[in-house]
């Protein structure tokens, strides 16, 4: 349980740390060849590591199935989506919409996994929920400034990762190999993107070198160890509790984006978004228990 918890959250510091490592990025590079190159390091960094763990008989496991279709989401339209978000809408908004997480990890948990919510988890994820929808309205978001329609891409970057949750959970139930299961799942989506890549994009572009290309393999680097920390996260805890830990992370891009990266002034409404989603974790935590 404890070790559900440490991990759900240093995934969350690593996928704010990307968040920003992709507004960098994208003054260098195109979204699209961003996301092949981020995906394909990751691919990349699994094959080194579980390569001297990989044994035959993992892809006989039924389980190898699972994360082959949970890489056919995450990450590679996960990657996609989130990238395009940080493009039109920032990194901060586009953490904020991660709040939708729980409710699309969940539902699919409690009906194919057997998964059972309490009361108390309810109303942390509700506070959750309210905390992040906050954020984004904080943030002033209206149909004066922004187009309806490119709210849909933080809200398919949040579905496409917790959607991939419970197939991977389900995965583990058979063959509990998180390193296998990345190593299998990044390389499903580095065929993703590549067919993107070569049916709408610029594959020269990704042959070249400049900065672009490094903040994305850095964003590539963040992200793998991120999701590799959920994963562990979810063979020690649940679907629920690690989808829940997850939309903890805008609490810490403001952080980064305020004391660190210094992007952001602090507004009224920091605060309150820290309230409700620090009481919506422990709800979510004390819940589990």
């Amino acid at each position: 349980m404890i070790a559900a918890v440490i991990f759900g959250l240093v995934a969350a510091i690593l996928f704010a740390l990307a968040a920003q490592t992709q507004k960098k990025a994208l003054s260098f590079l195109d979204d699209l060849s961003g996301t092949f190159i981020s995906v394909a390091t990751i691919a990349v960094v699994f094959w080194f590591v579980a390569i001297w763990n990989l044994r035959w008989e993992f892809w006989l496991s039924k389980a190898t199935l699972f994360f082959v279709i949970a890489g056919l989401l995450f990450p590679a339209m996960g990657q996609r989506f989130q990238i395009l978000s940080v493009k039109h809408v920032g990194p901060t908004l586009t953490s904020a919409f991660n709040a939708f997480l729980p409710v699309f990890a969940v539902v699919p948990a409690v009906l194919f996994l057997g998964e059972i919510v309490t009361p108390l988890q309810i109303l942390g994820i509700l506070a959750l929920i309210s905390g992040l929808l906050l954020a984004a309205f904080g943030r002033g978001i209206s149909m004066n400034n922004k187009a309806f329609y490119l709210l849909l891409l933080p809200i398919g970057a949040a579905l496409a990762r917790a959607i991939s949750q419970p197939l991977t959970k389900a995965g583990y139930n058979l063959l509990t190999e998180p390193l296998f299961a990345m190593l299998v799942m990044a390389s499903v989506s580095t065929g993703v993107i590549g067919a993107m890549v070569l049916s709408v994009g610029s594959p020269r572009r990704i042959i070249s070198f400049h900065k672009g290309h490094a903040f994305f393999v850095l964003n590539g680097l963040l992200i793998g160890t991120g999701i590799l920390a959920l994963q562990i996260s979810l063979i020690f805890g649940t679907v629920s509790l690690s989808a829940s830990l997850m939309v903890t992370t805008p609490v810490w891009t403001l952080f980064l984006s305020i004391f660190v990266f210094k992007n952001e002034d602090l507004k009224w409404w920091h605060s309150l978004v820290t309230f409700f989603v620090t009481a919506g974790a422990i709800m979510v935590i004390i819940g589990q228990q």
